[in-house]
């Protein structure tokens, strides 16, 4: 039983169906949900232009905005952006005359001119437009360019100019950050055609499955699912293919029990490291502890044992034999059963290595432990997992690469199917497999794109798995989303580019701390 809030991945036809029946015609309906679809749009720009650098004393957007509601919640998200920003500006670009968009739309863009109109100026949607656009564009520097242009029921081909259009906002130097509001312009649910790149595109209510698409991915960027409520009252519970809620951290937010200790918040054993790789098994004991495990056993090769005790005093290190190489020999195998009689979770792969007498270690110390175990890195190795005898108790966590090495090629959707464990595919949107289910994470940022992150995630998982307040299904969504979550906040913080790796677990307290 899964505790942890998803909600289903829908296609646009059945989103259509949906919102159909949702709102059932009632216009108040549809302006309140417009209305915190766009301020949640404003509010979710607001955080994410930070990754690129600290928002400017006057910012300036661009708003491009179709005639039916996408572009109501573009004009929203301005109104929102404008109001929190008293000194930032906005260029409006409607595709077509006030009196033919939607009536909401309309009523949208009254307000927003009610509220800034001496901050705003207006492209006239008129035969010479795109010369205008140029115009405005050459002319000025804009912080943010919101794509409202066209939605989920757009048909293709596009029709003229918009062709014309997209090709010049794609190739401009003079937007920083492109956001598009529930699906980009040229993204439909019939293919793709010349899409309108965006940075990150904010999914209202209900993910649609193209954005999900890899052949997507450049056009889409990050995608954010700001959550509408749509999805209150269970519906469509029944769906297999699913994204994890905003709020799925506020599990995590609760106070420890005054009669607690240290044992009562698990005991995980973490087997890795080499000569040469030393570094990724101390990152993922870093965010074991950072995770808030109670007690943790690191077993490593004893050339790194000094120096490991030293620096993170906070665990018990185990110096275990080496082989000539410098990886785990199996002659270590006595002292690490003997280790694992107190722990609660079993954690092996950061940083292990690829030595023969080591995958034989990793492979009996499977089998010999019966408690939750995650394995990663070089510990996914087909010889060993084919030879695991349970794999129920089991969490893997492969990025693509692994992932194939391990599946022979095998689409991860199938290859599941054959097993009762629990799959982590880590990539720009982790997502969670079983033999049921997939479950996205749709949190995180490119700052995660260094070497180490997966390693981190090994520690936050590892730790919550020997907590035994989750199912295996739930700690893989708590530790993805918190990973994720964290990453984001440092990226806000400190921008995507000069961080470190390790710098993410200062971040994860602001993460189930903060609603981000």
């Amino acid at each position: 039983m899964n505790s942890i809030p998803t909600d289903p991945v829908l296609s646009c036809e059945s989103s259509i169906s949906f919102e159909k029946h949702f709102f059932g015609g009632d216009e108040i309906k549809e302006w309140q949900i417009m209305t915190r679809a766009g301020q949640a749009i404003g509010d979710a720009l607001l955080r994410d232009m930070r990754e690129l650098r600290t928002i400017s004393h006057r910012p300036n957007l661009l708003v491009l905005v179709g005639k039916g509601h996408n572009g109501g919640d573009a004009l929203i998200a301005a109104r929102r952006f404008l109001r929190t920003i008293p000194t930032a500006r906005a260029v409006v670009f409607p595709i077509c005359k006030w009196e033919d968009c939607r009536p909401l739309t309309q009523r949208a863009w009254k307000e927003l001119e009610d509220l800034a109109e001496k901050r705003i100026q207006l492209i006239d949607p008129s035969k010479d437009s795109l010369d205008q656009l140029k115009q405005v564009v050459l002319n000025n520097d804009f912080n943010a360019q919101v794509d409202g242009f066209l939605g989920m029921q757009a048909k293709l081909p596009l029709r003229d100019p918009l062709p014309s259009i997209i090709q010049f906002l794609n190739q401009s130097d003079k937007i920083s950050v492109r956001i598009a509001v529930d699906m980009p312009t040229g993204v439909t649910g019939d293919g793709t055609e010349n899409p309108l790149r965006a940075d990150f595109t904010y999914c209202t209510g209900i993910v649609k499955e193209p954005v999900l698409l890899s052949s997507n991915a450049d056009s889409v960027g990050r995608i954010r699912y700001l959550d509408l409520d749509f999805f209150a009252e269970s519906e469509h519970d029944e769906c297999k293919l699913r994204v994890l809620r905003p709020d799925t951290l506020r599990k995590l937010r609760r106070l420890r029990q005054v009669d607690r200790d240290k044992r009562t918040h698990g005991h995980l054993f973490l087997l890795g490291g080499s000569r040469d790789l030393g570094g990724a098994v101390m990152m993922a004991a870093q965010a074991a502890l950072k995770a808030g495990v109670g007690l943790l056993t690191v077993g490593v090769p004893e050339s790194l044992h000094s120096s490991f005790v030293a620096r993170l005093p906070e665990a018990m290190w185990v110096p275990l034999p080496e082989t000539p190489d410098g990886f785990l020999a199996l002659e270590g195998l006595g002292r690490v059963r003997h280790s694992l009689d107190k722990a609660t979770s079993l954690a092996i792969g950061p940083g292990i290595g690829k030595g023969i007498e080591t995958q034989s270690l990793v492979r009996e110390t499977c089998n010999f432990f019966d408690g939750s175990t995650l394995l990663d890195a070089d510990a996914l190795q087909p010889e060993i997992f084919q030879k695991l005898k349970n794999k129920q108790n089991l969490v893997i966590t492969p990025h693509s690469g692994e992932f194939d090495r391990l599946s022979g090629g095998q689409k991860s959707v199938e290859w599941i199917k054959n097993y009762s464990c629990t799959l982590v595919l880590k990539g720009s949107h982790s997502k969670i497999f079983t033999s049921e289910l997939q479950i996205i994470s749709l949190g995180g940022s490119s700052v995660l794109a260094r070497g180490g992150s997966g390693d981190l995630l090994s520690g936050i998982l590892g730790a919550l798995l020997a907590k035994k307040t989750f199912s295996h299904l739930e700690a893989a969504c708590l530790a993805v989303q918190w990973h994720g979550r964290a990453a984001e906040a440092l990226a806000r913080q400190h921008g995507q580019e000069s961080v470190l790796t390790t710098e993410i677990l200062n971040y994860l307290s602001t993460a189930i701390r903060n609603d981000i």
